[in-house]
C-alpha cells in the first residue's frame, strides 16, 4: 500500500533538524525499499527547511506510522504535525495504473 506522509516542522527546528540531519539521512538509507520518495518541504521563497514529504510503500497504516514515529527528525523533534494518508495510485511513472 502506497501512503504519503506530510510532516510539518515545529517553528526554529533549523537546530533540531540540522543536529539529526546525520540520523535521518542514515535512517532512511536503511528503509529505502520502502521509499517512493522522499524529501524536505521548503519555503516558496527560499531553501528553508519548513517540513519533510515521504511516499512510502509499505505493507499498512501500522508500518507508514512507524516509519515515521522511529524516524531521528521525529525523535529530535523536529515535527510539530504528522499527517499520513493512504493513497490510490491512478499514475505511477508517467503511466495510468
Amino acid at each position: 500500500m502506497r501512503f504519503v506522509v506530510i510532516c510539518r516542522d515545529v517553528a526554529d527546528s533549523a537546530p533540531r533538524r540540522d543536529s539529526s540531519l546525520d540520523d535521518h539521512r542514515r535512517y532512511v538509507d536503511q528503509r529505502s525499499q520502502s521509499l517512493v520518495a522522499s524529501g524536505p518541504l521548503v519555503a516558496d521563497d527560499s531553501d528553508r527547511r519548513i517540513g519533510q514529504f515521504f511516499l512510502l510503500d509499505v505493507e499498512d497504516r501500522a508500518a507508514a506510522e512507524s516509519f515515521v514515529a522511529e524516524d531521528p527528525f521525529t525523535l529530535a523533534g523536529v515535527f510539530e504535525r504528522v499527517e499520513v494518508s493512504r493513497l490510490l495510485p491512478r499514475f505511477d511513472s508517467g503511466c495510468r495504473v
